[in-house]
């Protein structure tokens, strides 16, 4: 089933202060607290410099993760990045077998779009997905395929309003929505789809949680299970013991 299958991750490099920074910093809903407002043992806060380092170890480990995790599988798995002058570098987190494509565009959706428009002339099923969380179940990707068997278009959904994977088998312009990052991007999405017809299933029963804010990373926390994503979960041990990051 999934032998025609390409599944993309997209990604930064993860190198401080370009990669996590909400995790870093906070957001305006909680108040502008993030890692950099976190005590360490001593009771000593870490400050913005340390913050941004950890952040960039803990997408690193993400990716990591996320690449070891899906190879092997019968499809075929594809780093999407804006940054192909990092190729070298990327190699040491994706491994040698996993493809790099270079994806260009004005915003997130002429991205998405030209990489579905290359793609799709050489795969039956393509598969888009985010890199901020370091595990997704396999049968989220057999359960996408099985919904592009009878659909043009598959999407699952974020905890945020927005859809952290979408496939499609046939190519159909539908990044036109008229705002990105907003929370709107699921919602506006299916108004779309509908309003043109096109055929799209929406897996309602799984929601992928983005590690945005430092309340995301403390969800990961308790909720990592042992046979998952072990280079985060190391990492995540020695968080713990360095910071007071529970509340």
């Amino acid at each position: 089933m999934l032998s025609s299958t390409a599944l993309v991750l997209l990604a930064k490099y993860p190198e401080p202060q370009s990669v996590k920074t909400r995790l870093v910093n906070g957001t305006a809903d909680n108040g502008y607290t993030g890692l950099k407002d976190v005590p360490d043992a001593f009771g000593r806060v870490i400050g913005q410099e340390e913050a941004y380092r950890l952040a960039a170890d803990l997408y690193r480990a993400f990716l990591i993760d996320r690449f070891q995790q899906h190879q092997g599988h019968g499809y075929d798995v594809f780093l999407g990045t804006t940054q192909p002058e990092h190729q070298k570098a990327f190699r040491t987190i994706t491994g040698p077998h996993v493809h790099h494509h270079t994806v260009t565009g004005a915003n997130l959706g002429e991205m998405m779009y030209r990489i579905f428009e290359d793609l799709l002339t050489r795969y039956q099923y393509v598969i888009i997905s985010g890199s901020d969380f370091p595990y997704l179940d396999e049968a989220v990707i057999e359960q996408a395929c099985r919904a592009l068997s009878s659909h043009d278009i598959v999407l699952v959904p974020a905890y945020d309003g927005a859809y952290n994977m979408i496939g499609m088998c046939r190519l159909h312009n539908i990044f036109t929505i008229s705002r990105w990052s907003s929370g709107s991007e699921l919602q506006e999405t299916v108004a779309l789809l509908q309003n043109l017809r096109i055929t799209h299933a929406v897996l309602n029963d799984i929601k992928l949680l983005d590690i945005d804010t430092i309340e995301d990373l403390r969800l990961l926390m308790r909720d990592s299970q042992d046979n998952q994503a072990p280079t985060t979960r190391a990492l995540l041990a020695e968080l713990l013991e360095r910071l007071k990051l529970m509340d």
